[in-house]
Order: structure tokens, then sequence, then C-alpha cells
């Protein structure tokens, strides 16, 4: 028979696992970020730039559609990324406010 300070710390533990699991999903998060935005950002403008001299004008429209393709599609998974992240942290702090609550019980 489990008692209440054993379904209390075990509470706790199941606490602790998910905040463990929202903060390494965050620190992904952050991680990965700015390698997104460096890859999408940069190349287009930084060749457009060492080319200026070589395209035509048909090559700014491709490159501008491109620029904004890809900054659409970084908008979406990065949007994705930071939901699943937020929902990770609001269930963490859920879990520990279950904790709480059962420590005031008690």
């Amino acid at each position: 028979m489990a008692t209440v300070g054993d379904s209390l710390s075990l509470l706790q533990q199941r606490a602790d696992e998910t905040r463990a699991q929202a903060t390494a999903l965050t620190d992904a998060y952050n991680r990965r970020t700015w390698y997104r935005f460096v890859a999408v950002f940069f190349p287009i403008p930084f060749v457009l730039v060492l080319m200026r001299f070589e395209l035509d004008y048909w090559h700014y429209y491709l490159a501008g559609g491109s620029y904004l393709l890809f900054a659409a599609l970084l908008y979406a998974y990065d949007t994705r990324f930071s939901d699943k992240v937020k929902a990770a942290e609001k269930e963490a702090d859920e879990a520990q406010r279950r904790v709480e609550a059962a420590a005031e019980v008690h």
C-alpha cells in the first residue's frame, strides 16, 4: 500500500522529469534557431552582393522569391517548434502546481 509520502515523491519525480524534458527542448530550440536564421537570411543576399555585376534583372526576381519562400518556411517551422517548447513548459508548470497542491492538502 502506497503512502501519501510515496505518492507525493512520485508526483515530484514526474514533475522533475517533465521540467527536465522542457528544459532540454528549450535548449535545443535556442541552439538550433540561430543556425536556421543564418541558413535562410545570409546566403541569398550574400550571393547577390557577390554577383551583382553578373546577374540579369530576372535573377533578382528569382532571388527575391527564394528569399521570401525560405523566410516563410522558416517562420512556419520555427512557429511549430516554438509551440512545442511552450507546450512542454506549460506541462512542466502544471505538474509542479499539482505537486504543490498535493503538498498543501497533506
